[in-house]
């Protein structure tokens, strides 16, 4: 058997508040009047609060709990610490509040019971984050995970059923499951090996023909009168007794780290090892092209233009082919991983502004194809003069789009990595031209 590596002693260990508190601290900021506006989606990539209108209230919250994890303090002294900075800054009690439509209502703001609510809710979200990080790097000496519940009388019986399943690690269901799988959900997961499986005598479960999705009401807007709904997803399995259950995360959790920047690191790493070989392209192309994925792509790019200013955030949108990245370093270009990242600023930036002036801006609809337009790119060429590789596809208005990749010229998190230097809309006669005047190479 393998001798475990640093990083599977972090997963067996649980080992993760470095992870946490960069899941924390590499978020975005989204500002909602009601929990129900933000999917699962967008909660995995970027903070947000109900009723926290104003920016600066968002990252005292967020910076509260990163300072608190980095700490190690408790519940308390993030009650006690936050409060008086909410209190003088009016976000406190039961106020009336006239929301962005004009519209009065009486909310409430902080209070203690909210508080408690927003550190658990976000304390397990960053730790569960961590260690999904931390066992997925350990997947090859630990590839089995076993859902583990608090079993008390505060425990939801659901959750408490699913106490001791145990799925693959790359079994679909963690996308659907991993806690917490709700408000103040205290449930989490450990990364375990075959011997250990077989010890234990525990059955390992496949989520094959078991999963499901549907339609559920989220509450009555009160200012609209519409009835919100989400989509969550269904498990159907048996509990430890063999009874038949259904289980079903609450609304806004039904999502997974799959979404979050951490995953991308873990992308990142996984690019690294396998560096340039078609196999590794197809397994990191495989993820980024996931139906979760996609969700959170479509709302990294919804994010970033409704915001409507660079946050300085990033998304992993595509991996390049073994041969790109062969011909890329061929023509000394420091290729990291082979990972496309996109910043923020691309969305909302002034080199945004400057292409929508231009007419020649991506549409909403072509970033978010993004992921599958660069997989199945009609050309790619060498920028012999900029020193990227371009990726040509069909837009949607008859034009050609390019996205540039250039190299080591971009730090997210503490790696250097390959992003999109621009992306717009060209002409295929220009595209010709440049290729005639030998301004392109053409590489596939």
């Amino acid at each position: 058997m393998p001798v475990p590596t640093q990083a599977d002693l972090k997963a067996i260990m649980n080992l993760e508040p470095k992870q946490a508190i960069a899941y924390l601290e590499r978020k975005g900021f989204a500002i909602t009047w009601d929990w129900h506006e933000v999917d699962e989606a967008t909660h995995a990539r970027a903070f947000t609060v109900a009723k926290a209108a104003r920016l600066d209230i968002l990252q005292d919250i967020r910076n509260a709990l990163a300072d608190n994890l980095k700490a190690g303090k408790t519940l308390k002294d993030f009650q006690r610490e936050l409060t008086p900075t909410l209190q003088a800054k009016g976000w406190w009690g039961k106020q009336i509040i006239v929301d962005s439509d004009g519209n009065a209502e009486k909310v409430q703001l902080g209070s203690p019971r909210r508080l408690s609510t927003i550190y658990q809710t976000n304390m397990q979200s960053a730790y569960m984050a961590g260690r999904y990080t931390a066992a997925l790097a350990a997947s090859k000496t630990h590839p089995y995970w076993m859902y583990i519940a608090i079993n008390d009388t505060h425990t939801r019986p659901s959750h408490r059923a699913l106490h001791g399943k145990v799925f693959r690690f790359d079994d679909p269901i963690w996308q659907y499951i991993l806690p917490p799988n709700g408000y103040n959900c205290r449930c989490r997961f450990i990364a375990l090996t075959a011997a250990e499986v077989k010890r234990r005598g525990l059955v390992v479960e496949s989520s094959a023909g078991k999963l499901a999705s549907k339609h559920v009401d989220t509450g009555t807007n009160k200012r609209t009168g519409e009835i919100n709904t989400a989509r969550v997803a269904v498990l159907r399995t048996t509990d430890q007794a063999g009874k038949k259950i259904t289980f079903s995360p609450d609304p806004g959790f039904s999502g997974s780290p799959i979404q979050s920047h951490l995953f991308d690191d873990a992308l990142y790493q996984k690019a690294q090892r396998t560096f340039g070989t078609a196999a590794g392209v197809r397994e990191v192309q495989r993820v980024l092209q996931s139906p979760l994925r996609q969700n959170a792509w479509n709302a990294f790019i919804d994010g970033s233009q409704k915001f409507g200013y660079s946050q300085g955030k990033t998304m992993a949108f595509g991996v390049m082919a073994a041969e790109d990245i062969a011909f890329a370093k061929s023509m000394g270009a420091e290729v990291q991983s082979g990972i496309a990242y996109l910043e923020d600023r691309q969305l909302a930036g002034p080199k945004y502004r400057r292409h929508t002036t231009s007419g020649d801006a991506l549409t909403a609809d072509e970033w978010k194809m993004l992921p599958h337009s660069f997989a199945n790119a009609e050309h790619v060429f060498w920028d012999v003069a900029n020193h990227t590789v371009l990726y040509i596809f069909p837009s949607n208005d008859g034009r050609q789009g390019k996205i540039a990749i250039r190299f080591n010229r971009l730090k997210v998190g503490s790696n250097s990595v390959d992003d999109a230097a621009t992306a717009y809309k060209v002409t295929a006669t220009d595209i010709e031209d440049r290729l005639t005047r030998g301004l392109y190479m053409r590489i596939r």
